[in-house]
C-alpha cells in the first residue's frame, strides 16, 4: 500500500517528524497486558489483538482506558496492543507481521478464540486481515475505520456501477460481496460527526443489525474512548 493511495488522510498534518525514523522491525513491537501472568494453560483464555490509528502507537490504548474496558467486560480476556504504525502499511507486511508475529504464536500457545480490534487506520488493517484469514479471528472491532477514498466507494452513493479497475488497496469490491459468515464477524462503531462518517455508513449498512454502533463526535480519541464499552458490550 504506497503513500499516495491513503492520499485522502491528512498525512502532512498526521505524520510528524517521528514517522520517518520508524522502521518495520521484525519482530513487530507489542505491549502485553495479561490478566493472569502465572497461568500457563491459556486454553480456556480469549485474547484481543488491539491495532493503533496512524499517528498513534501501542500505548494509546492504555492511556485511553481500552485495557480496562477490556479486562473489566471480560476477564478471561488478554490484551495485546501492536505498534502497527503506517509504515507497515506503506511496505505491505502489515499482515504478515501480524500473522506471523501474534496471530499463529497465540494459537499455538492455546488461546480459544482472538480478536482484533482498531481505531482508523487499525481498523483498516483488522478488516485486511480478515480479508485474508478470516478463519484466524473470531470477530472484529473497529472505530472510524478509514475505508478509502471517495473514488472507492463513491458509486455505492450515486448507484452507479462500480469501476472497472478498482485500485488495488480498494475493500469495496469485497465489502459489498463479503459472506454472512465474515460479516457476522465485524462489528463497526463510529461518530456521527467524523470525517469518515460516510464509508462507515456505508459499511454500517452491511452489516447485520446490532452490529454497529454510534454517537455524536468525531475522529478523535474523546470520541472513541466513549464508543468502546459499547462496542465491547457486542462481544
Amino acid at each position: 500500500m504506497r503513500l499516495k493511495t491513503l492520499a485522502s488522510l491528512p498525512l502532512l498534518a498526521l505524520l510528524t517528524s517521528c514517522y520517518y525514523l520508524q522502521s518495520t522491525s521484525i519482530p513487530i513491537k507489542t505491549i502485553h497486558y495479561t490478566q493472569h501472568a502465572e497461568q500457563q494453560n491459556k486454553s480456556a483464555r480469549q485474547l484481543m489483538v488491539l491495532l493503533p490509528g496512524i499517528g498513534d502507537k501501542a500505548k494509546v490504548f492504555d492511556k485511553h482506558g481500552v485495557i480496562d474496558f477490556i479486562h473489566s467486560a471480560h476477564p478471561d480476556m488478554d490484551v495485546i496492543a501492536v505498534d502497527a504504525h503506517f509504515k507497515y502499511y506503506e511496505a505491505r507486511t502489515i499482515i504478515d507481521r501480524l500473522r506471523q508475529d501474534i496471530i499463529k504464536p497465540a494459537q499455538d500457545a492455546g488461546y480459544s478464540k482472538i480478536y482484533l480490534g482498531g481505531t482508523s487506520l487499525g481498523g483498516l488493517g483488522s478488516l485486511l486481515y480478515i480479508k485474508q484469514y478470516p478463519d484466524d479471528i473470531e470477530k472484529i472491532f473497529i472505530l472510524a475505520p478509514y475505508l478509502g477514498d471517495q473514488q472507492d466507494y463513491g458509486y455505492l452513493l450515486e448507484n452507479t456501477a462500480a469501476p472497472k479497475a478498482p485500485r488495488d488497496v480498494n475493500l469495496w469490491p469485497w465489502l459489498t460481496q463479503l459472506p454472512d459468515e465474515t460479516k457476522n464477524k465485524i462489528y463497526l462503531a463510529y461518530g456521527t460527526n467524523d470525517k469518515f462518517a460516510v464509508p462507515n455508513g456505508l459499511l454500517a449498512n452491511l452489516l447485520p443489525q446490532g452490529h454497529t454502533v454510534t454517537q455524536t463526535g468525531k475522529h478523535n480519541w474523546k470520541t472513541w474512548a466513549q464508543l468502546w464499552p459499547s462496542l465491547l458490550e457486542k462481544q
